[in-house]
């Protein structure tokens, strides 16, 4: 009987379409900064590379519009997305404010779980600095703030940083080291664990703004950057 029972509770699982096995792979190379912000993304191009008719491509491309990634503009084509400046700092104040929720959360729910888990990630971190693996580096960091976010316990809070977080690893993974340096990252995510161990929540809180609104500045010079790049291409 419980076999039966066992049976009848299984599933097979779905193969992935052609649509979101290209839509994964677009998505993966633009939040690991393989294709660059505002870079255009040729239906023709990415067809050829993975040996596909251009059907699912444009699929692909419509879904990742949805998600934020792709901007697709009629008459021109599409193209990574990108954003002003400003608009970036408006993103990290608004990741402060959800943060800041979430890590207050996070503590009253399960403060020990919390610290525990976000001095793994660090460690890990630390080794991956060491080893020169900045991909796994990067990785991390998005690890380090999900733990924060889902251990809240609130799912509209983990919904509303989903939205964000695609674009964060984007423009994270795009940040080079003529901005800020990854041990001064390492260091802010480093006290913020630290802090948390001696009970000192209200310093903590503070430096995870700091910390965040660091990355904001990172993300505006690169914005800009490329903003004079275009000028100089354009004039």
């Amino acid at each position: 009987m419980p076999k039966t029972s066992a049976a009848r509770t299984m599933r097979i699982e779905r193969p992935k379409s052609l649509t979101e096995l290209v839509k994964e792979h677009v998505r993966n190379r633009i939040i690991n900064g393989e294709l660059m912000l505002g870079e255009a993304l040729s239906e023709n191009v990415l067809a050829a590379q993975l040996g596909i008719s251009k059907t699912p491509v444009r699929e692909a491309l419509l879904q990742l519009k949805l998600e934020g990634l792709v901007d697709i503009q009629p008459q021109r084509g599409s193209f990574v997305f990108s954003m002003e400046p400003e608009e970036a700092a408006e993103m990290c104040q608004y990741r402060v404010i959800l943060e800041s929720a979430a890590l207050r959360d996070a503590l009253n729910n399960d403060e020990a779980g919390l610290i525990d888990a976000l001095e793994q990630i660090v460690r890990r971190m630390a080794k991956a600095i060491a080893d020169n693996d900045m991909p796994a580096y990067r990785r991390l960091d998005t690890e380090y703030h999900r733990q924060i976010l889902s251990r809240a316990g609130n799912r509209f809070l983990t919904m509303a940083h989903q939205q964000l977080e695609m674009k964060i690893q984007a423009l994270r993974a795009s940040v080079t080291s003529k901005h800020r340096t990854i041990e001064e990252s390492l260091a802010e995510h480093q006290n913020i664990v630290k802090l948390l161990r001696a009970k000192e929540k209200t310093k903590a809180l503070n430096l995870l703004g700091v910390h965040i609104r660091a990355a904001s500045r990172d993300y505006q010079i690169l914005l800009q950057e490329q903003a004079r790049g275009r000028e100089r291409k354009s004039g």
